[in-house]
């Protein structure tokens, strides 16, 4: 039977259903996903969870397809593992005989010329099964490959990818009519960083050395997700960071208990990572502040979002939610521009006037606070570690 939780069950969702854009998740494919540890893990120890969470894979479905699999150990944050390594490269199989790069996206998204076409086409074959185990509204481990030191930068890109994930929840619109906000109604911003993050890998089996984002102006020698979906201009990452503890409390306040978040719909956009929609939803990234690291896009999330924006419109045609986003950007000296454009709620560093009044402050208010937070935690005792006896071969296991 199919497994259609809260987030799946909301009104909209049975018409893509029966009209075959979105398959079913089934029970055992959830409770996978659920049983997939948070922690991340590194070394070995990853490369043995990568194998179990395969073996579980296959012992669910016998004859997945290699991007099915992939899917799921990028699901779990294992993409920097030999085993994904393999899996990915399985993936590619198919499609060998392909000689056109995916159409009706954005070519630069595929690195034309800069992977193979097999990869292009497998990349955007995970990116499709990542974007429906989403909608089990699990959470995707996170693809930082910190492995404990919680720097000052850290610090921040985790806390803004923990928002970046929200988007996994829709909510219903039309996505033919650009007037009700149908990128709302969609994951594809998931889908697109992540076939983005993977496009990075394919090119570094060819390339170990060019790990950068392709076209990107912002240089990046990680390429897991965590560092993808946050790598702003540092300047405008702080204030970003400030915004958000801001609106942490601002929608406590409103809608405590409400399932109600707010969530990091783009950030950086290169040419590789620019809109995969056509028309009036898609920018020049040559001319964007997202390709400069200097925009991003909020939108009001969560579970219980459904019911504080009605069905088929914009987070931000509420008026306080236009309200709250201006005010912020505004005391933040950042330019709030989503609305006059119709747009998403767009906040960004204005490339003109750049960094108005009231960012100096705020700039060394919240850098004061993360390097404070940076210095707490590396100063924190260590947890104590729970410590197993082994049991002797001759003692029942009972006891």
């Amino acid at each position: 039977m199919p497994a259609l939780g809260p987030i799946l069950s909301q009104p909209g969702w049975s018409k893509w259903i029966e009209a075959g854009q979105i398959a079913p998740l089934r029970e055992g494919e959830v409770a996978l996903l659920k049983s997939i540890p948070a922690a991340p893990v590194f070394g070995e120890a990853a490369e043995d969870r990568a194998q179990r969470v395969v073996a579980d894979v296959r012992a669910a479905q016998s004859d997945a397809q290699p991007a099915y699999v992939a899917a799921f150990l990028a699901f779990a944050g294992l993409q920097n593992t030999n085993v994904f390594k393999q899996w990915h490269q399985r993936s590619y199989a198919p499609y060998e005989e392909r000689r056109e790069y995916p159409s009706q996206d954005d070519p630069y998204i595929w690195g034309q010329g800069k992977i193979p076409v097999s990869a292009a086409w497998a990349n955007v074959e995970i990116g499709y099964a990542l974007e429906r185990l989403q909608l089990s509204g699990a959470r995707i481990v996170s693809f930082s490959k910190n492995t404990g030191t919680a720097s000052a930068d850290s610090i921040v890109e985790d806390y803004l990818f923990a928002h970046y994930r929200v988007i996994s929840v829709r909510l219903d619109g039309n996505e033919n009519n650009p007037a009700e906000g149908s990128r709302l109604a969609q994951i594809m911003f998931g889908r697109k960083d992540i076939t983005g993050m993977l496009n990075v890998v394919s090119r570094s089996y060819s390339n170990p050395a060019d790990s950068s984002l392709m076209h990107s102006r912002v240089s990046n020698g990680d390429m897991t997700l965590c560092t993808y979906v946050t790598d702003f201009d540092p300047l405008f990452k702080v204030l970003l960071y400030g915004i958000g503890q801001e609106l942490d409390v601002w929608i406590e306040a409103r809608y405590r208990g409400e399932g109600v978040t707010w969530g990091l719909a783009s950030g950086v956009r290169p040419l590789s990572r620019t809109s995969v929609r056509a028309g009036n939803l898609s920018g020049n990234p040559r001319n964007s502040t997202h390709g400069k690291g200097m925009a991003a896009d909020i939108i009001l999330a969560g579970p219980g979002a459904y019911q504080v924006v009605e069905a088929g419109r914009k987070a931000w045609s509420e008026a306080i939610w236009k309200s709250a986003l201006g005010g912020l950007a505004a005391k933040y000296g950042l330019r709030h521009l989503g609305p006059s454009i119709k747009d998403w709620p767009h906040i960004d560093i204005d490339p003109i006037a750049g960094l108005r009044d009231g960012a100096s402050a705020q700039l060394k208010r919240w850098r004061g606070e993360i390097a404070r937070l940076a210095d707490a935690r590396a100063n924190a005792p260590e947890a104590p570690k729970l410590v197993v006896e082994p049991r002797p071969a001759n003692r029942p296991a009972k006891e």
